[in-house]
């Protein structure tokens, strides 16, 4: 047996290139959620003291002097939130709140694609294999008393390919959501304790 990907992609049945399809929507989804991260810089969600200073004398001008130059995500906000709040927009509550959401809603791009992809992928698997499984079985029917121990081995071990095809996909799949995820909630727990701060440092 020629043990190649590609002979496995034929032998496992039309299903298999769904599921490569799967992989490669997959892998460009982390590698994107990869580069946006990196690109967003997630730091800086501590109000240094200078901008502390700042806002305790109601110096909004001051305190974006200290934010200019820093392209970190917190810094970014924060600025954001200070231009709004200077500027009339609204309260320092709804400033932050806005911009903070921006944020979130640009970390969370593309992850209900990544979990489709982990949820479809075993499903395609699955169906693939129960296809082949009734081929197979129609095979050995026909064979009638005949059939070959080898034939029936070699109809099931092609049926179960999609599944563990499906299931190699899903798997780093849902790994890489939940990773990614669990990157979310703690930026999210960052910007919470970042707004307590900002609403303490702009309180008269």
């Amino acid at each position: 047996m020629n043990g190649t990907w590609l002979h496995f992609l034929l032998r496992g049945g039309v299903l298999m290139f769904p599921i490569a399809l799967c992989s490669v929507v997959g892998l460009a989804l982390i590698l994107d959620r990869f580069n946006t991260y990196r690109r967003l810089r997630l730091e800086g969600f501590n109000l240094s003291g200078s901008v502390r200073l700042a806002l305790g004398r109601n110096d909004i001008a001051a305190a974006l002097g200290h934010l200019e130059g820093d392209e970190s995500a917190g810094s970014l906000i924060l600025a954001e939130t200070l231009t709004r709040y200077h500027e009339g927009s609204g309260s320092i509550q709804s400033s932050f709140s806005l911009a903070a959401g921006q944020l979130i809603r640009r970390m969370e791009a593309s992850l209900r694609g990544l979990a489709t992809v982990a949820a479809v992928a075993p499903l395609l698997g699955l169906l693939g294999t129960v296809i082949g499984m009734i081929r197979a079985f129609m095979v050995i029917e026909g064979q009638g008393s005949n059939v070959s121990p080898a034939l029936l081995a070699g109809g099931i071990w092609e049926a179960l390919l999609t599944t563990a095809a499906g299931l190699t996909v899903a798997i780093p799949c849902l790994m890489f959501h939940n990773l990614f995820q669990g990157r979310i909630e703690r930026v999210e727990g960052e910007l919470s304790r970042m707004a307590t701060e900002l609403e303490d440092a702009v309180s008269p």
